[in-house]
């Protein structure tokens, strides 16, 4: 091709071209695999300016029509390949055929979901953890929740309460609209990849799980298939088709479980020297269906329309027997007690996003509209020695809309995104509870465990951020949000009628110095603030047995985090370590604490005083063999928590450090053996403190026919180690809790994918490398 191109630059090249003139240039943009580049932009420059352009068709060709003479530079720009720039003589004869031009891939369309990747450490910067999913044998599961638990920094504890480096206040988003961890859990991982990201709000961070909505070229499928002996199974199947102007997908997921969870609890109450020991044994099933489209309509090659819809419907039974042993008084009692719970919540979430192009990779505009909305309810049966004597019905239906508009553009020197958001909240909250008469078997409606709650939030947000690369070692970011919260809270029992206004101003400041090839270093500053969610503030008791209730606090409100990161990367071909020393100051800090009301213990939230972490974060990445290397992640910070609240001390502190390590084995082409080890030393939270724990995977992973066939075995728990045992000594009580699930499972999973579900970026370039998880801090 540089030959032909050669040959054409020589052939025009003489002084009588100066006075002839070109009319029309044409060409045709391929690239490495001969594949037409279609949406490629095309445009003549000269002295630094663009004159004319074009874009190419769906057969790559191109053509530019004009009065040319002279010497031109030809820039042609494809988001899925590299820049290619020619330099062109018009003048000698009417046309200028280029023929075809070969276009180098760019590294990021090469990346995809499913197949034989390298296993990697997280890469830890100071804005977020990237971490590889391809590769990573907790995908064995099909659960994107056993993705996360595979780095350091994050941790879940036996009722799926997750938390980024100990703050459990994060943000969950699904294709950027807020869910719960009961979605995240249920969606297998075959064909989505968590993006956890930078934001306003989540002091703790937010994980955005975003659907595999691109496609290659051409009709798409994938199944898969994960089964767990002893009652777990998940799966999915998805469909698409992308051509010329549409890109079309339908997916369907869906999973199945039975847990069986232990428990012992011990609890010595020093205000009335009382105490209970509790033997729990908990059978839980949970069912998820999700179905979702995903349109994406191209009008132009500057106008992009993407519909989102997605449908969930998840459905949880918790039956739980305690078999209770009370000491009242120094009088001892018995007392079998069952609860049977049910959690079902219809879900439909979207959204309509409008992409356009003022200059490619210059000036864009999104407009973005999202809607969420869930239909709850929740039935609930109480039991002593096999008799109903207790009932309740709650039901409950927050909705959450947004519309947003962001606006980029590159500056003469740096780029300027600024944007504004409008997000609105409500919930309507109803729980009634109803109490048998044991002698006239009536039911007598209970007005001290009956509640309601509307809850209304409007949230207008403003940003601004500038970006600059000074050079090929310097750049720099600095940027700064806005929000006001106006809260408005109703509750007609507590004769409650309020409204609470916030302000929120956050700065968020980052640097990057690349000192040479191989090593580089990264700074970051950035304020975040956390609003309380449903639960917290749901002023309904809830009991979890006769001498144990929860509820929320209507008076919460919002903490605000100040956060600092130090970050470095060195990287060569053997050897890949980097690291973040981090400190994350909360006021106010939003935590769950436990007071005596009315002789039993009461369990709610409050906002403590403050928490301060400091940590390091570090991943390694040893490439000892070809076919051979380990993987370590460590995350080591010291914790400290301060209030008080009715008497009950939040003050806790120490020492966390959790970590994983995997060893990776390559033995034949397409083979992925992997065996990790997790320890996780005490945690440290206001009033109590978790146990050691450690536990071990093993898992094998192979792919046939050029990796659309991948067929995996995954044993989790190998010696049945992984329980939550939780320790508590304060100046209300003294508590220990030993709890231990079905850990221990035996996985097998098959995956089919036709045609590879690839980030076609050529397509909507917006949409970021959907192969690894980004977890923000």
């Amino acid at each position: 091709m540089k030959k032909h191109l050669l040959f054409l630059l020589l052939f025009f090249l003489f002084p009588g071209c100066l006075f002839s003139q070109t009319t029309l240039i044409n060409g045709r943009v391929l690239n490495e695999k001969s594949t037409p580049v279609s949406y490629a932009m095309i445009t003549l420059n000269r002295d630094g300016k663009t004159l004319t352009g074009a874009i190419s068709d769906s057969l790559g060709c191109f053509q530019i029509k004009g009065t040319f003479t002279g010497t031109y530079l030809l820039k042609i720009a494809s988001s899925e390949c590299e820049l290619r720039q020619v330099e062109v003589e018009c003048g000698q004869q009417p046309s200028l055929t280029l023929g075809n031009v070969i276009l180098q891939n760019n590294a990021l369309s090469e990346v995809t979901i499913i197949g034989d990747s390298p296993t990697t450490a997280p890469e830890i910067t100071a804005e977020n953890i990237r971490m590889i999913t391809t590769g990573n044998m907790s995908e064995g599961t099909g659960s994107v929740l056993e993705i996360l638990k595979s780095t350091s920094s994050v941790t879940v504890d036996n009722d799926e309460n997750v938390a980024i480096r100990g703050n459990s206040n994060v943000l969950i988003l699904m294709d950027g609209i807020p869910t719960t961890v009961s979605s995240l859990s249920a969606i297998p991982a075959a064909n989505v990849n968590p993006d956890a990201k930078y934001d306003a709000e989540g002091t703790g961070g937010i994980i955005n799980i975003v659907s595999e909505k691109q496609l290659d070229n051409a009709f798409s499928m994938l199944a898969s298939f994960n089964y767990g002996f002893m009652g777990m199974l998940n799966g999915n199947f998805a469909i698409g088709y992308d051509k010329g102007k549409w890109s079309v997908r339908v997916n369907y997921n869906g999973k199945y479980e039975k847990d069986v969870i232990n428990s012992e609890l011990d609890r010595y109450f020093y205000t009335t020297g009382n105490s209970i020991h509790q033997q729990i044994l908990a059978h839980r099933k949970n069912s998820n269906h999700v179905v979702g489209a995903n349109v994406v309509y191209r009008a132009t090659p500057k106008d992009i329309l993407t519909v989102n819809v997605k449908g969930m419907f998840p459905h949880l039974n918790n039956f739980q027997n305690f078999n209770n042993h009370y000491i009242t008084d120094d009088v001892p009692s018995e007392l079998f007690r069952q609860t049977d719970i049910t959690f079902n919540r219809e879900m439909v979430e979207g959204f309509v996003n409008y992409k356009h192009i003022f200059i490619p990779k210059k000036r864009t505009l999104d407009l973005r509209a999202s809607v969420s909305k869930i239909w709850g309810h929740r039935p609930s049966y109480y039991y002593e020695h096999g008799e109903m004597v207790q009932k309740s019905v709650s039901g409950g239906s927050p909705f959450i809309t947004s519309l947003q508009a962001d606006f980029m553009t590159k500056l003469k020197k740096g780029q300027l995104d600024a944007g504004v958001k409008m997000t609105y909240r409500q919930n309507n909250i109803d729980h009634k509870f109803y109490a048998l008469d044991t002698l006239s078997q009536v039911w007598i409606y209970s007005d001290y465990f009956s509640n309601d709650l509307r809850h209304r939030e409007y949230i207008p947000a403003a940003y601004a951020l500038y970006s600059i690369q000074f050079n090929p070692k310097w750049s720099l970011k600095a940027g700064l949000r806005g929000e006001f919260t106006r809260t408005e809270l109703h509750c007609d029992k507590d004769s409650i009628n309020t409204a609470q206004n916030h302000t929120f101003v956050g700065a968020t400041v980052g640097a990057t110095y690349k000192i040479n090839d191989k090593w580089s270093m990264f700074f970051n500053y950035a304020d975040r603030v956390s609003r309380p969610t449903y639960p917290q503030l749901n002023p309904y008791i809830n009991l979890i047995d006769n001498q144990t209730y929860e509820t929320g606090n209507i008076y919460l409100h919002p903490e605000a985090a100040h956060k600092r990161d130090v970050a470095y990367a060195f990287n060569t071909k053997k050897v890949k370590i980097n690291g973040s020393l981090y400190l994350n100051f909360v006021q106010s800090c939003i935590t769950q604490v436990a007071t005596i009301r009315d002789s039993a213990l009461m369990l709610t939230y409050v906002n403590g005083d403050w928490d301060l972490k400091v940590g390091l974060d570090h991943a390694f990445t040893f490439n000892l063999l070809k076919w051979f290397n380990i993987v370590l992640s460590t995350n080591t910070y010291y914790g400290i928590t301060t209030g008080e609240f009715e008497g009950a001390d939040l003050r806790n502190q120490g020492w966390v450090n959790n970590s994983n390590i995997a060893l990776n084995f390559k033995p034949i082409k397409g083979m992925n053996i992997q065996l990790q080890y997790f320890c996780f030393t005490p945690q440290h939270f206001p009033q109590f403190t978790t146990r050691t724990i450690h536990y071990m995977n093993i898992g094998i992973k192979q792919s046939f026919l050029k990796n659309k066939l991948t067929v995996s075995a995954l044993l989790t728990d190998v010696f049945n180690t992984r329980r939550w045992d939780i320790v508590s000594d304060n100046n209300i009580y003294s508590l220990v809790n030993n709890s231990k699930n079905k850990s221990r499972m035996f996985w097998l999973g098959v995956t089919f994918n036709f045609n590879s579900f690839k980030p076609a970026l050529s397509k909507q370039k917006q949409e970021e490398d959907r192969s690894v998880i980004r977890i923000g801090e």
